[in-house]
């Protein structure tokens, strides 16, 4: 495997103009400096229902330009207020149409190698949409987006990031852009594999299995930890400092939530799969779980069509 680490020059950021949205400009601006990349905020303007008569027509244009220009005027001041703070020019664009549809547009016509989202964004100009879009743009943009929950106050502390493996090509996709964001944020990387323990029988009366195959289990365990330690090496050998865990677990998502839990604030990179197309937005996968359970940030990379072939 060759470990293609990516440069983020260009960071978009979708808002809707609630707080809670803007809750992943703090990691986005410090991902920003720290690559010394273009940061654009953008908000996609959502048109009112069209009006029902004649009568109500004058009044629905009226709202619609102040509305506009609302958002306008709010995106500029963000827009002031940023490069105030960090000193550097912050681009901001309005657009029109289907809200993903314009943000993927967006992503391809500025050529943007990474977005940040915060999910459940509510209130604020428009309606609430944050949550679908995030589910939608993980599934169809080739770059990474990474999700913010709302919640923390300034920047997530970003000490450590989870990598989650499981060892195909695919899940591998997630080492780049994960070690590129290690290296910005001076984070150092864990790379998890989770391990189901091998059932050798089960009492239905119990809620979980009750006889294991101990030393299967720990074979694969074993097989599993060569593994991550060969990955480790050349993520080493990029300066990266990393270390790698085969863990034990019934539940993948709650052993790595449990795993990023321990070591403190930090980060969970994770490949999806993206399957079922942009009109499916469940994502129906630990990827998908992850990004609404996790306290911490999740950097989702959707693998290149040559990756997702597997080896």
């Amino acid at each position: 495997m060759t470990l293609d680490i990516p440069r983020f020059r260009s960071i978009l950021v979708p808002l809707d103009g609630s707080p809670l949205a803007e809750q992943a400009l703090p990691l986005a601006v410090r991902i920003a400096e720290g690559a010394k990349a273009k940061l654009r905020l953008v908000l996609v303007h959502m048109p009112p229902p069209p009006p029902i008569d004649r009568a109500s027509a004058k009044v629905a244009t009226s709202l619609e330009l102040a509305v506009r220009k609302s958002e306008k005027d709010y995106l500029r001041g963000l827009q002031a207020k940023l490069r105030e703070t960090t000193g550097r020019a912050v681009g901001g664009a309005t657009l029109t149409g289907r809200v993903p549809n314009a943000l993927a547009d967006q992503v391809t016509e500025l050529g943007v190698d990474l977005v940040a989202i915060a999910t459940h964004g509510r209130g604020g100009v428009q309606r609430a949409w944050l949550g679908s879009v995030a589910d939608e743009l993980i599934r169809s943009l080739e770059v990474p987006v990474l999700v913010v929950r709302p919640g923390a106050s300034g920047p997530p502390k970003v000490g450590s990031i989870i990598i989650a493996l499981d060892g195909s090509a695919l899940a591998e996709q997630a080492l780049g852009p994960a070690a590129a964001m290690a290296d910005l944020l001076g984070a150092e990387v864990t790379l998890v594999r989770v391990i189901q323990p091998v059932l050798l029988a089960s009492d239905p009366t119990l809620p979980l299995p009750s006889v294991y195959d101990d030393e299967a289990t720990n074979l694969l365990r074993a097989q599993a930890q060569d593994y991550l330690d060969d990955l480790a090496e050349k993520l080493r050998a990029e300066g990266i400092r990393t270390t790698a865990v085969a863990s034990l677990g019934w539940n993948v998502v709650e052993t790595l939530l449990d795993l990023t839990q321990a070591q403190g604030l930090g980060m969970i990179a994770i490949a999806t799969h993206g399957r079922g197309g942009v009109r499916r937005l469940a994502l129906g996968s630990v990827a998908d779980k992850l990004v609404r359970a996790a306290a911490v940030p999740v950097l989702v990379v959707r693998p290149r069509p040559r990756a997702r072939r597997g080896r």
